[in-house]
C-alpha cells in the first residue's frame, strides 16, 4: 500500500493524524514536564519538528498510520529529550535553564551558610541525637520535586493511590514505584535510626 501512495499523500495523512492526536500529545507533554511545563514549553514542538524534518516520510507514515504508534513515539521522544544531557533539546533549550537553576541554588546555599537552615543541618548530623520523626520530616523536606509531593500526600495527608492517580495523572504502578523510591531516600537520610 505504501508503494501506491505518493510522498505528498503520505505527508497529508501524517499531518491529519498529528492534528487528531494533538490534544493527547499536549496532555502527555504536560504530564512529562510536570509543574515545569512553562519552563519547557518548546519540548513538544521541538520533538514534532525533529520527527517531521529528520525522519524520512516513509518512516513517518509507518509510525503514524501503519503502526498507529505516534503517541508512544512522541512520549518516548519527549521523555528522552527532557532527561538526557546529550539530547538536542538539552543543548538548545534546557541547558540554559539548568544553568539559571544553578545560579539560584548558589544563592540559596549562601542563605544556608548564613544560618537560615542551621537547625536542619544540625538535626541531620550523625553526631547529634535526633528524634526519628523530626529526621523523617527533615528528609521529606529535602526530597526532589517529584517525590516530595507524592510522599507528603500519601503519608501525611493519607491520600490513596487512586486519589493521587486522579490528582497527578500518574499510573498506579508508577505511583507505587515513586513512593518506594521516596521511602528509600528517607531511609538513607535517616539510617541512623533504622539499625537501632
Amino acid at each position: 500500500m505504501i508503494d501506491e501512495l505518493t510522498e505528498d499523500e503520505m505527508r497529508d495523512m501524517v499531518n491529519i493524524k498529528i492534528t487528531q492526536i494533538y490534544p493527547k500529545l499536549y496532555k502527555d507533554f504536560r504530564r512529562i514536564t510536570s509543574y515545569n511545563y512553562e519552563q519547557f514549553e518548546d519540548l513538544l514542538l521541538f520533538c514534532l519538528h525533529e520527527f517531521l524534518t529528520k525522519k524520512p516520510i516513509s518512516y513517518q507514515y509507518k509510525v503514524a498510520i501503519i503502526d498507529n504508534a505516534l503517541l508512544n513515539y512522541m512520549g518516548k521522544s519527549m521523555s528522552l529529550n527532557l532527561k538526557s544531557s546529550s539530547s538536542p533539546f538539552w543543548h538548545n533549550y534546557r541547558q540554559e535553564s539548568y544553568n539559571s537553576r544553578g545560579a539560584y541554588l548558589a544563592e540559596t546555599e549562601n542563605k544556608y551558610i548564613q544560618g537560615e537552615f542551621d537547625e536542619i543541618q544540625d538535626m541531620l548530623s550523625p553526631a547529634t541525637e535526633v528524634d526519628p520523626y523530626e529526621c523523617m520530616m527533615a528528609a521529606i523536606s529535602k526530597l526532589d520535586f517529584y517525590h516530595k509531593p507524592l510522599i507528603t500526600d500519601y503519608y501525611l495527608k493519607s491520600m490513596t493511590y487512586k486519589q493521587m492517580n486522579e490528582k497527578y495523572g500518574i499510573s498506579l504502578p508508577h505511583l507505587k514505584i515513586a513512593i518506594n523510591e521516596g521511602i528509600k531516600q528517607i531511609q538513607q537520610h535517616c539510617n541512623q535510626f533504622i539499625n537501632k
